[in-house]
């Protein structure tokens, strides 16, 4: 029985049994083969674990990605369901709680720059913002005020008060009328859901 010290000698002999065409093998040969085969196999091995292992990392990266589109469609719509809610506010809830929801909305405007990336809908929003607050969280806080001083006795003050309020009421359904409507608009681009997986 031979032994083939070496992957080279043992591989040199299995292509002259296949080219001489033996059809029965030897003793010497199955040797050969095996001792080809203990060379070979561990390579070969290593060679699965490297592909398997290759491909779970881009399975990996690719699922890691689809995470990061999730979660930025996540707060986008959370940006998104904050100036909704201001706007709702405007239109059905007291002052309580349009301050509130208009603190929320302050907040997700902070956030906009960051998560957004267009600079179309950022300046929608911070128009929306100087627009409430110059013309609905300014009298709200000074009605807030008049009622805390109880100067309502003064006709010049109360001609005032009352005027604000129109104005306050005004405010409210003319900023929500004007920006329902456009708000989705400004977001639909960036709030289509897609298959994540292309």
């Amino acid at each position: 029985m031979r032994v083939y010290p070496d992957v080279q000698a043992a591989l040199q002999a299995i292509l002259y049994c296949v080219l001489e065409g033996k059809r029965r093998i030897s003793d010497m040969d199955a040797a050969c083969i095996l001792e080809c085969l203990k060379a070979i196999g561990p390579v070969t091995v290593a060679l699965a674990v490297f592909i398997a292992t290759c491909w779970f990392y881009r399975w990996q990266i690719r699922l890691a990605k689809q995470k990061l589109r999730h979660d930025l469609y996540d707060r986008r719509f959370a940006i998104y369901v904050a100036f909704r809610e201001l706007l709702l506010a405007l239109i059905e809830k007291n002052n309580d709680e349009i301050m509130v929801a208009f603190r929320k909305a302050t907040i997700a405007r902070f956030e906009a720059p960051f998560v957004l990336a267009d600079t179309k809908v950022e300046a929608h929003l911070d128009a929306l913002c100087k627009q409430v607050t110059d013309d609905v969280i300014s009298n709200i806080m000074y009605f807030d005020s008049m009622k805390s001083q109880g100067t309502m006795n003064d006709p010049q003050i109360l001609r005032d008060f009352n005027e604000r309020a129109d104005r306050l009421g005004r405010a409210k359904l003319t900023i929500a009328d004007r920006y329902f409507e456009e708000l989705p608009k400004q977001f639909e681009k960036l709030l289509k859901l897609t298959d994540f997986w292309k």
